[in-house]
């Protein structure tokens, strides 16, 4: 005597059982509930999960060389990209987003780094890069008071996603109008 095969019907020993639930369904032209059908059907799914890479991190790290400054000083922002994943990123790039006075005014950086250089090609997992920009401030910044505000963000792409990351570097204009070593105008004086 034969035995048959799990999952196969005594009559047609190759022919699997869901398959003639589903024959015999469609036969009947849906008489039968559709849960009646799908609960004989093997488990299958339309395509087969894909777990969620790790994208990897990129890591920037920014900020100024001094906490305060007054006209005539120089300061060096200094912009440290890490690569904290165990990926290799590509298409690195720097991206300076804002530089601005308390005044809202668009600064310029008084040196920085060449286009090219914004852009690395390829970051090792674990590997670093440095930039710096520096400014020059001037008597009109130290007049808004407050800080200088300069963001950076960077973008990259690991495993097919882009990752990003940004920060902020501020610089505190230190002391008022009254604290400076210039004399104030007499007409502003009044105001403050």
């Amino acid at each position: 005597m034969t035995f048959p095969t799990p999952g196969t019907s005594r009559g047609n020993p190759g022919v699997r059982r869901p398959l003639l639930k589903l024959k015999r369904a469609l036969r009947t032209k849906g008489t039968r509930e559709q849960s009646v059908v799908l609960r004989g059907l093997p488990h299958c799914r339309s395509a087969p999960l894909i777990r969620k890479r790790n994208a990897g991190h990129v890591a920037l790290v920014y900020g100024a060389d001094r906490p305060w400054a007054i006209p005539g000083d120089t300061v060096v922002f200094t912009a440290w990209i890490t690569n904290d994943s165990g990926s290799y990123l590509r298409d690195v790039a720097l991206i300076p987003r804002s530089f601005t006075n308390e005044g809202m005014e668009a600064l310029q950086y008084t040196a920085q780094p060449a286009q090219g250089d914004l852009h690395i090609s390829l970051l090792a997992p674990g590997q670093s890069v440095m930039r710096s920009f520096s400014y020059l401030v001037t008597d009109s910044d130290h007049l808004h008071g407050g800080s200088l505000v300069s963001a950076m963000r960077v973008r990259a792409m690991c495993r097919g996603q882009l990752i990003a990351d940004e920060h902020d570097a501020l610089v505190s204009l230190s002391g008022m109008l009254g604290d400076w070593p210039f004399e104030a105008d007499p007409g502003q004086r009044g105001n403050s």
